[in-house]
């Protein structure tokens, strides 16, 4: 008998390993460091930090297992540097779309999406933001927008800018980080 409880899981665990069908799922996290600083201004040029995930050997390593996108943020030190209130949005454009200079240019461009924001800072202030205040600027399409290139190409386009012109806003030691659930 107590072969019996021995020899049972034994011959399992070997037909699972000769047929390769193991269970693995789990959660990873893939981050890119944007340039810093970044300096926006509405009236001279904006600036697209262009992300490619496909650097990243975590990404590369499970790009075939990905399922959802569990959570995300873009994180730094973001600064009003004009004289007005500024409500700061971030959009998306997916690849293949020109990395634009111009608000007038992102403005025209018909894949970009809003995925983030407002966040709004008075004449010279500044702001960290974390992980859950980040995390909460992110809007449901937006997510579903930013998976869908996570799931895709992995490759695609942010841009911070104000809501409204002219602005100046500066992003420094951002971050943009994505938590992706993955499973076979």
């Amino acid at each position: 008998m107590k072969n019996l409880r021995l020899i049972l899981p034994s011959l399992l665990l070997t037909g699972l390993m000769a047929s390769g069908c193991w269970l693995i799922s789990g959660q990873f996290t893939v981050s890119q460091d944007l340039p810093t600083p970044l300096d926006v201004d509405s009236q001279i040029v904006i600036v697209g930090a262009h992300i490619d995930l496909n650097t990243q050997s975590t990404y590369r390593d499970h790009k075939n297992d990905l399922k959802d996108l569990a959570d995300c943020a873009l994180l730094g030190t973001f600064t009003n540097t004009g004289t007005g209130t500024l409500d700061i949005l971030v959009y998306m454009t997916p690849a293949g779309s020109p990395l634009h200079s111009t608000k007038v240019q992102l403005d025209a461009d018909a894949t970009k999406i809003k995925v983030w924001g407002p966040l709004t800072l008075g004449p010279g202030a500044s702001k960290k933001v974390g992980w859950d205040e980040s995390a909460g600027l992110f809007n449901a399409d937006g997510k579903q927008a930013l998976l869908k290139e996570v799931k895709g190409d992995g490759d695609f386009a942010l841009y911070a800018v104000g809501a409204s012109a002219p602005y100046k806003l500066r992003l420094t030691d951002g971050v943009a980080v994505v938590v992706v659930d993955a499973g076979k």
